[in-house]
């Protein structure tokens, strides 16, 4: 969920929260190709008791030589044979308890490569079926970016209409600046500069080249002179009733109804009018900013950035208003390294190549990934929980991935030691290198003390952190040849589509017969019974996590079975920190798929 969503802060049953919205008829009728929830229906059979077992199992599928591995879950404890297809293998050992399951057993079928549909049977159960195939993943990278258009602020393709024609007006001066354009940040109508400066450049690192130049123009706009860049427009006030969609939107932020909306500029110092930020400088911004900007083709404009980024360094943070949560983004040095390497590309100047290797060096290993609870290095994370107006510090279960703060290591993989690679000498091609092996190590140990090898916190935005290990594990792959992180991976990828304790793909309505998000945290499904396709949702978090937020009543929990202090995840509109979709997972999985290939 944003950290900005004041629902966080509103008591359960609030007017905006809980109360029967004006339903849009008009939209629905525009939208016209609203999905069936039936359709998304479709579950595989499993036992009626809640003893199980159950077989949770990648929906989606497998390529022909990805190791491939079901996992058997149940409260008793499980033995003979499962079989895919005309293969057959012993369940293994039992590997223990973990979640809500008390045992659980890892079934490896690697070994069928023959394409076509498949189903994983065992202890009277079946799994849903899947795919085995080199075109297993074709069409999910369609339905990332029909979500993307469904985002977009200003001229949005799939609405037909237009939004918020009059942002924005700058907050220190006053002045009417043209900030239109860009993508709507998850279900909030908020648009995040930390984000979609991220977005931009994964999109055009994803070959996704329209929907990069869309975001491209208002990025170039947020930095209109030497010294200003935009941090976000609009603000946490934007969920007041009456609900509406993009188009629709009245909220009042003291220009009148459906006016201007504020624009934001990053300061170099905290900001918010009640709730603060800790904002220090804006080198990370202006830095990804720069990176955006060059691999769109905006090198002038680039160069600017990266001039703003290196006189200003620090952290540019969004803004809270009327909720105390934000983005609290801690590092500026792997955006000044990404800056520095695309600027490098574009132009061959060797300064910039000499920059990028010295930021490379500063930024290191990514501090987040690997890092076990308990630990100095996890001390050295701001590890908050992200109760309402809380800071104190949180455990993560023992022996797991210690906590970070919301959005502090982001974006949480660092693309430009794979961007740098390339061009340096191989001693330091060897260090680039060295970094992502090291991260990944610490990962993979952390992973492995678990059936479901999860190595990754369960904080807010979870799938964030899974994509980025299996990002970064198919990237040192392509930089080394060295294979060995591949299974880490795919366990990480079988995550996100559904093997996991609750069985349910993160991507909603991917694949389109799997179970998937039904009713998510998003307008267009509140308001137009409109599923917002291809989108990643936030995913699992820590029960302490969900019980310190405050949340209009769940409708019912199709899952409660599997909720556990390991985490929970409720399919819910009312649930926004584990079912809203989010814009930059759903990038960041663009990119993962595009590389995977």
């Amino acid at each position: 969920m944003r950290p900005s969503n004041p629902h966080a802060s509103r008591p359960s049953g609030s007017a905006a929260a809980h109360s029967s919205p004006r339903r849009s008829r008009g939209a629905a009728v525009a939208l016209g190709y609203a999905l069936a929830v039936a359709a998304l229906a479709a579950l595989a059979p499993v036992r009626a008791d809640d003893g199980g077992p159950w077989i949770r199992v990648n929906q989606l599928g497998y390529l022909p030589d990805d190791p491939k591995i079901a996992v058997l879950s149940s409260a008793t404890p499980q033995t003979g044979a499962f079989t895919v297809g005309d293969f057959s293998a012993d369940i293994g050992p039992d590997c223990g308890a973990w979640g809500p399951f008390a045992h659980n057993y890892r079934l490896d079928f690697t070994a069928v490569r023959t394409p076509g549909r498949y189903r994983v049977r065992a202890g009277g159960v079946a799994s849903p079926e899947f795919t085995i195939g080199p075109d297993a993943y074709r069409d999910v990278p369609p339905r990332l970016l029909e979500f993307l258009r469904l985002q977009r602020c200003g001229d949005n393709p799939v609405t037909g209409r237009k939004c918020h024609p009059q942002d924005a007006i700058d907050v220190e001066t006053g002045r009417p600046v043209d900030l239109v354009g860009g993508w709507h940040d998850a279900a909030d109508r908020i648009k995040h500069m930390v984000t979609t400066t991220y977005c931009v450049a994964a999109l055009a690192l994803a070959g996704a080249d329209e929907e990069a130049q869309y975001g491209a123009a208002l990025v170039a706009r947020i930095h209109p002179d030497a010294r200003t860049i935009y941090v976000q427009i609009g603000d946490d006030r934007d969920h007041g009733p009456p609900l509406g969609l993009w188009h629709e939107d009245q909220t009042d932020y003291g220009w009148g109804p459906g006016g201007p909306r504020p624009a934001w500029p990053a300061t170099g110092r905290p900001q918010g009018p009640k709730f603060q930020n800790r904002s220090t400088g804006m080198a990370n911004l202006a830095g990804r900013a720069a990176a955006a900007l060059a691999l769109t083709g905006r090198i002038e404009h680039a160069e600017s950035a990266y001039r703003l980024a290196r006189t200003r360094p620090g952290c540019a943070m969004s803004v809270p208003v009327k909720a105390p949560h934000y983005y609290m983004e801690a590092t500026d040095r792997d955006d000044l390294e990404w800056a520095a390497t695309e600027l490098y590309i574009a132009t061959r100047r060797p300064e910039y190549r000499a920059q990028a290797l010295a930021f490379a060096r500063q930024a290191g290993v990514s501090e987040w990934m690997g890092v076990a609870a308990g630990t100095p290095a996890a001390a050295r994370l701001t590890a908050t929980t992200q109760a309402a107006g809380s800071t104190q510090p949180a455990s993560a279960p023992a022996g797991g991935p210690a906590r970070h703060g919301h959005y502090e290591c982001f974006p949480y993989v660092n693309l430009a030691h794979w961007r740098l690679y390339p061009h340096v000498d191989a001693a330091a091609q060897a260090e680039l290198a060295g970094f992502y092996r090291t991260a990944l190590e610490r990962v993979q140990a952390l992973a492995e003390r678990n059936p479901y090898r999860l190595g990754t916190p369960l904080v807010w935005c979870s799938t964030n952190n899974v994509i980025a290990v299996a990002t970064q594990a198919v990237l040192y792959e392509r930089m080394t040849d060295d294979r060995r992180f591949r299974p880490l991976a795919a366990e990480c990828r079988d995550w996100l589509f559904g093997r996991n304790p609750w069985g349910v793909s993160l991507v909603v309505g991917v694949p389109p017969d799997g179970d998937t998000p039904r009713r998510p945290h998003h307008l267009f499904w509140k308001l137009a019974q409109r599923l917002p396709v291809g989108a990643v949702v936030d995913g699992p978090v820590y029960r302490d996590i969900y019980d310190g937020l405050k949340f209009a009543p769940l409708s019912d929990d199709r899952h409660a079975r599997f909720q556990s202090e390991i985490g929970v995840y409720h399919d819910d509109f009312a649930d926004f920190s584990t079912n809203e979709p989010i814009l930059d997972g759903t990038v960041s999985l663009l990119l993962l798929l595009r590389v995977w290939e």
